[in-house]
C-alpha cells in the first residue's frame, strides 16, 4: 500500500512516522508530501493501481495491532464507500480521511487533489477532496486505539477554528467534477445581480474567487469576468470556466486599467445591481443573498449597498492569516472616507444610477487605475443614499504586492485632485470586447 506523509516539511516528525512504518509494515511504500503540494500527490496517484492508499500527518504513529484491525475494516467496507475517516480527537481541527479508495479518488478525474489556485488553504487539501467525493460516495468514521495521531499545537493568533468555519462552506459546495464551471447550469437571462470580476495577472488567485461565486446560496446572479490583457496564465485558468453559461468572459486586447474594465462590465450587465469582486478576494456563500435581501428593502434613491468584511493577511508563499471582522461605519461621509482611506467592501451599486453618472472616470489621475472605488463613491454621495448591511459579506485579502500598497505615496496627490472638483465630473464608457 502507498502511504503519503503530509506536512512533511516538519522533517523530524516526518522521519519519525517513516521509521515507525518501516518497523510496523516495511512492505508499504512511503512518500513525503509538503503541505499543499497537490501536484506530487496527483502524480503518484495517476497510475497507482492498488485498491487503497493512506494519508498520515507527519508525527502520526501506528501500533502493530493497527494492521489486523485495518484489514478487518477493509473487508467490511461497502463498495460505495470512499474510505475511512479516523477521529484524531483534536477539537480545534477537523478530521480528514486516513484511508482512501483509489477508484473513488480517480473517479474525480485528474488532477484529484486541488492545487493552491483553487484552494489557498494548504491544510484543507484532503478535506476538499473528501467533500467532493461525498456527493457520490459515503465515508466511514472510526476511532482506533492502535493509532497515535500527532496533535499539532496551533497558536491562538492563527484563529484556526474561525478559519475553518469560514472556509468549510465553500469546500462543501464543491462540484463533483474536475471543472469549476458547470455546463449543465442555465444562464440567467434576467439576473438580479451582476458580479464584476476584473483581473490582471492574478492567475494564482482567480479560481478561488470564482469558486466562491459558484458556492453562492442564491442562484440569480451572473458573473462578468474581464481579463485586462493578462500576461500570466490567466487565459489557461479561464478554460475551466468557459463552458458555464452563467459566466461571461471578456478579454481586452490591451491593458486598459480598472475603471475601463468596470465600465465594460457596466455596459454588458443584465441585472439592476452590480457588485465588484476583486480577483484576489472572495465572497461568503450567503453574500449575494444578503445583498439581494437588502436591495429589496432599499429606497429608490439608494445607489450603494455595503457591509462589513472579513480581513485576511497574505504571508509568505501566499499563506493566509485570518485577522477578524472589520466593521464598516453605519454612514459614509466623503471627507472621512478620504481622510482615513477607509476600505468599503463589498460595493454593490444600483446599475441605473451608475449609468446616469456615466460610470467610472477614465480620465482621472493614473488613468483610473488607482482609487477608482473612492472616486465613484464620492461622486455617488453627492446625490444619492447608501445602505449599510450590518454583517460581513466579503473576504478581503491584504497583499503587500497589491496595486494600492505599491502606490501608496500617490494617494496624497490624488486627494488634491479630488478637492479640485472631481465629484462633478462624468464617467466614461468603453466598447465591450470579447
Amino acid at each position: 500500500m502507498l502511504v503519503f506523509v503530509v506536512e512533511s516539511s516538519d522533517l523530524a516528525r516526518a522521519h519519525a512516522t517513516k521509521a515507525n512504518l518501516a518497523y510496523v509494515t516495511p512492505e508499504w511504500s512511503v512518500q513525503f508530501v509538503a503541505a499543499g503540494n497537490a501536484a506530487a500527490l496527483n502524480e503518484h496517484l495517476r497510475d497507482y493501481d492498488l485498491p487503497f492508499f493512506i494519508t498520515l500527518q507527519a508525527g502520526d504513529l501506528l501500533h502493530e495491532s493497527f494492521l489486523p484491525e485495518l484489514a478487518e475494516r477493509l473487508k467490511a467496507l461497502p463498495e460505495d464507500s470512499a474510505g475511512f475517516i479516523y477521529e484524531r480527537g483534536n477539537p480545534e481541527f477537523p478530521d480528514a480521511p486516513l484511508v482512501w479508495r483509489t477508484r473513488a479518488v480517480q473517479s474525480m478525474g485528474f488532477p484529484f487533489f486541488p492545487a493552491s489556485d483553487r484552494l489557498p488553504f494548504d491544510t484543507y487539501m484532503l478535506h476538499d477532496a473528501m467533500f467532493a467525493l461525498r456527493t457520490r460516495w459515503t465515508w466511514q468514521s472510526f476511532s482506533s486505539s492502535w493509532w497515535k495521531p500527532h496533535i499539532p499545537h496551533v497558536p491562538k493568533w492563527q484563529k484556526k477554528q474561525e478559519e475553518w468555519e469560514l472556509v468549510r462552506p465553500i469546500l462543501e459546495a464543491s462540484l463533483p467534477s474536475d471543472d469549476l464551471g458547470d455546463p449543465h447550469k442555465k444562464a440567467q437571462t434576467s439576473p438580479q445581480i451582476s458580479i464584476a470580476l476584473c483581473t490582471y495577472n492574478n492567475a494564482d488567485y482567480l479560481l478561488w474567487s470564482v469558486r466562491s461565486v459558484l458556492a453562492q446560496t442564491a442562484d440569480d446572479w451572473e458573473l462578468i469576468l474581464i481579463d485586462d490583457a493578462s500576461t500570466d496564465l490567466t487565459q489557461t485558468k479561464l478554460t475551466y470556466l468557459r463552458q458555464d453559461p452563467r459566466i461571461r468572459i471578456f478579454t481586452n486586447p490591451v491593458n486598459l486599467g480598472k475603471s475601463h474594465c468596470l465600465n465594460l462590465a457596466l455596459s454588458v450587465c443584465r441585472a439592476p445591481w452590480l457588485v465588484e469582486l476583486d480577483a484576489d478576494d472572495w465572497l461568503p456563500p450567503e453574500g449575494v443573498r444578503a445583498l439581494l435581501d437588502s436591495a429589496q428593502q432599499a429606497a429608490p434613491e439608494t445607489s450603494l449597498l455595503y457591509g462589513d468584511y472579513y480581513e485576511w493577511t497574505e504571508r509568505a508563499r501566499k499563506g493566509l492569516i485570518f485577522g477578524g471582522i472589520r466593521k464598516a461605519p453605519a454612514t459614509i461621509e466623503a471627507n472621512d472616507l478620504l481622510r482615513r482611506a477607509l476600505p468599503v467592501a463589498p460595493r454593490c451599486y444600483r446599475v441605473a444610477t451608475l449609468q446616469k453618472i456615466g460610470g467610472w472616470l477614465v480620465d482621472a489621475p493614473y488613468e483610473g487605475r488607482l482609487y477608482e472605488d473612492f472616486e465613484i463613491i464620492i461622486r455617488l454621495s453627492q446625490s444619492s443614499a447608501f445602505r449599510y448591511v450590518a454583517q460581513p459579506l466579503y473576504h478581503r485579502r491584504i497583499r503587500a504586492s497589491s496595486i494600492t500598497h505599491l502606490h501608496a505615496e500617490k494617494y496624497a496627490d490624488w486627494m488634491k485632485w479630488v478637492a479640485l472638483g472631481a465629484a462633478n465630473r462624468q464617467g466614461g464608457d468603453v466598447t465591450p470586447s470579447s
